[in-house]
C-alpha cells in the first residue's frame, strides 16, 4: 500500500505539472511511467492475495485481466485528450522559402547548435534573395532527412508530403551534417521541388543533395560556423533564378523559364554559376533546363522543333554518369530519345518513326520501371512512358499488342492514390481510352477518358480530352454528348489560352477538327443523324 500511496501522490505531481504548463524531460517520464506501473501491479497483486484468495484461479486471472485492460484503456483515452500542435505558418508567395533545419547523422552532433544555425541561416538567406519569404521551420516540424543518406526515402517522402501541405513553401531548403575523416565536419546542402512544380515530368519531384561542404573547425567555432553559414548562403542566391524558373514553367512559360536556369551554368552569371556545388547544382539545373527545352520544342505539337529537342539531349548528356541523380537523367534522355524518333511532324504511323531509336527508348523504360534505387514515382513515371512508347511502335506496326501497354497502365493505375500520383493516374487512363479506340471498344474508352477528366484541373489537358470524348461520341453517332464535349473542349482551351498555357492559333484548330469529324459523322451514321 506503501508503493500504491507513492504512485498516487506521483501521479498527482506530475498531472499537476503538466496543467501549469511543465513538460517532463525523459528520465522524469521514464521513472513517472516505471513507478505507477509498479505501483498499479503492487496494488493489484496486494489486493488478489487479501480479497481474492479462496476464489479459483481463473476467476483471478480474469479479474486481473480486466483490471490491467482498464488501466491500460484509461492512460490511452487520457493521452488521446492532449492538445493537438499548433498549425504551422502558412507561406503565401509562389516562392517562398522553408528552411526544414540541419539534421545530424552519426556521434559528435549537437542538434540544439544544428537548430541554431538553421535559424541564422534563414535570416541571412533572407537578406539577399529578392521577392520570397524565408522561414525556419527546424524547431516547429521535424524531418528525418538522414535518410536521404539511405536508398529508402519513404519516411521522409511522407513527413515532407504532409509539411508541404501544410506550410505552401514553394521549396525546401535544408541539410545532412556528418563527421568526415580527422574529424572534420561536413555538411551536405538538400533542396526539394515540389510535384505540382513539375507537373508534366513528376520524376523531377523530391530531393536533391548536393556535395558534401567541409568546415575547417567544428560547431564550437564561432569562426567556423559563421563562416560556414556565410557559404551556404552564397551558394543559396541562384534560388532565386531557380525558383522564378519553376514558377514560370508551371505558368506554361517555358521560355522565361530556360533563360532563368541558363543564367546558373557557368558563365550564365548567377553568383553562383560557377561554385559547382551547393543547393542548386549545375547537374540539377541541366536536368531541369533540358525539360524546359523540350517544352519550348512541344509548343506546336504537329511542328516539332528538332534544334530544341537536340538541345535538351545534350543538358542530360552533361549530367555524368555517377551524379546522385542520374536515375532521373537516364528517364529523361530515354523520353527525349522517343520524341525524337517521332520526327518533326510526329504521327505513330508505318514509315514515319525512327524505330531503332523507339526500341532504345523502351529498353531504358522497362530497365528504370523495375529499378528499386529509383524513387518510387519515377518507376511509375517510367511505366507510363513505356506503355507510351509501345503504343506507339504498336501503330507503326513495328511490334504486336503483346499485353506490355497493359500491364504498364495497371500499374500506374492500380498504385497507391497519393496527390503526387494522381496526374500520371489520369495520363495513364487517357493513354488506356487511346488504345480502347484503336480496338474500337469505344464505351471502355468513355470510361477511361471520364477517369482522366475526374483527376486532371489543368485546361490544356482538359480540353485535349474533351476532344477526344467529341470524336469516339461521333464514332458512335452519338451527337448530343459530341456537342456537348466539343463546347467544353473549346471552354477548357479559352481558358488555357488566358493563362498562357495554350497558343491562340490551337482554338481554331479544334474549330476545325470538329467541323470535319462532325461532317464524316454525318455521312457515316446516315441522313437520320442529327446535331
Amino acid at each position: 500500500m506503501v508503493v500504491a500511496g507513492i504512485s498516487l501522490a506521483l501521479a498527482a505531481s506530475l498531472a499537476l505539472a503538466a496543467a501549469l504548463g511543465a513538460r517532463p524531460g525523459r528520465v522524469a517520464t521514464f521513472v513517472g511511467v516505471l513507478v505507477g506501473v509498479s505501483g498499479f501491479l503492487g496494488s493489484l497483486g496486494q489486493l488478489l492475495r487479501e480479497r481474492f484468495a479462496g476464489v479459483p484461479r481463473w476467476k483471478r486471472v480474469a479479474f486481473a485481466a480486466g483490471t490491467a485492460g482498464v488501466f491500460i484503456g484509461a492512460v490511452v483515452l487520457l493521452l488521446s485528450f492532449q492538445a493537438p500542435p499548433p498549425p504551422l505558418h502558412r507561406l503565401t508567395g509562389p516562392r517562398d522559402v522553408a528552411v526544414v533545419g540541419f539534421k545530424g547523422n552519426g556521434p559528435g552532433q549537437d542538434q540544439r547548435v544544428l537548430d541554431d544555425v538553421s535559424a541564422t541561416f534563414a535570416r541571412d538567406l533572407s537578406k539577399v534573395v529578392e521577392d520570397t519569404t524565408v522561414r525556419d521551420y527546424a524547431t516547429e516540424y521535424a524531418l528525418p532527412l538522414a535518410e536521404l543518406l539511405r536508398p529508402d526515402h519513404h519516411g521522409l517522402e511522407t513527413r515532407t508530403t504532409k509539411f508541404v501541405q501544410q506550410s505552401n513553401a514553394a521549396i525546401l531548403l535544408g541539410g545532412i551534417v556528418t563527421s568526415g575523416d580527422a574529424g572534420q565536419t561536413l555538411v551536405r546542402p538538400a533542396v526539394y521541388v515540389r510535384p505540382d512544380q513539375v507537373m508534366d515530368a513528376p520524376e523531377l519531384a523530391g530531393w536533391y543533395t548536393g556535395e558534401s561542404l567541409p568546415m575547417d573547425a567544428g560547431w564550437q567555432s564561432a569562426y567556423s560556423r559563421r563562416a560556414m553559414v556565410s557559404e551556404l548562403v552564397r551558394r543559396a542566391r541562384g534560388l532565386t533564378d531557380f525558383t522564378y524558373a519553376l514558377d514560370a514553367w508551371r505558368q506554361g512559360n517555358a521560355v522565361q523559364a530556360d533563360r532563368a536556369l541558363a543564367r546558373l551554368l557557368p558563365g550564365g552569371g548567377s553568383p553562383t554559376s560557377e561554385s559547382g556545388t551547393g543547393f542548386v547544382t549545375p547537374d540539377l539545373v541541366h536536368l531541369f533546363r533540358g525539360h524546359t527545352l523540350e517544352d519550348v520544342a512541344l509548343k506546336d505539337p504537329d511542328n516539332v522543333r528538332r534544334s530544341e529537342l537536340d538541345a535538351a539531349r545534350d543538358e542530360y548528356l552533361a549530367i555524368a554518369s555517377s551524379s546522385p541523380i542520374r536515375l532521373r537523367a537516364q528517364i529523361s534522355l530515354a523520353y527525349n530519345t522517343y520524341l525524337r524518333a517521332l520526327g518533326e511532324h510526329p504521327r505513330c504511323e508505318p514509315g514515319t518513326v525512327g524505330a531503332a531509336e523507339l526500341a532504345k527508348a523502351s529498353a531504358a523504360f522497362r530497365r528504370l520501371a523495375d529499378d528499386s534505387g529509383f524513387t518510387r514515382l519515377g518507376r511509375l513515371k517510367a511505366s507510363y512512358d513505356l506503355a507510351q512508347v509501345e503504343f506507339c511502335r504498336v501503330n507503326a506496326e513495328l511490334v504486336a499488342d503483346d499485353g506490355t501497354i497493359d500491364r504498364a497502365l495497371r500499374r500506374v493505375r492500380t498504385a497507391r492514390r497519393t496527390e503526387d500520383v494522381k496526374e500520371l493516374v489520369a495520363l495513364s487512363a487517357a493513354l488506356a481510352a487511346q488504345r480502347e479506340v484503336k480496338y474500337e471498344r469505344y464505351d471502355a474508352a468513355i470510361s477511361y477518358l471520364r477517369q482522366a477528366l475526374a483527376l486532371e484541373a489543368r485546361f490544356a489537358s482538359r480540353a485535349l480530352w474533351e476532344t477526344e470524348l467529341a470524336d469516339i461520341a461521333l464514332a458512335q453517332c452519338d451527337f448530343a454528348t459530341a456537342a456537348t464535349a466539343h463546347q467544353e473542349s473549346l471552354r477548357q482551351l479559352s481558358s488555357a489560352i488566358r493563362t498562357g498555357t495554350a497558343p491562340k492559333e490551337r482554338y481554331q484548330t479544334y474549330r476545325t477538327h470538329y467541323e470535319h469529324q462532325l461532317s464524316e459523322a454525318h455521312a457515316t451514321c446516315g441522313a437520320g443523324s442529327s446535331g
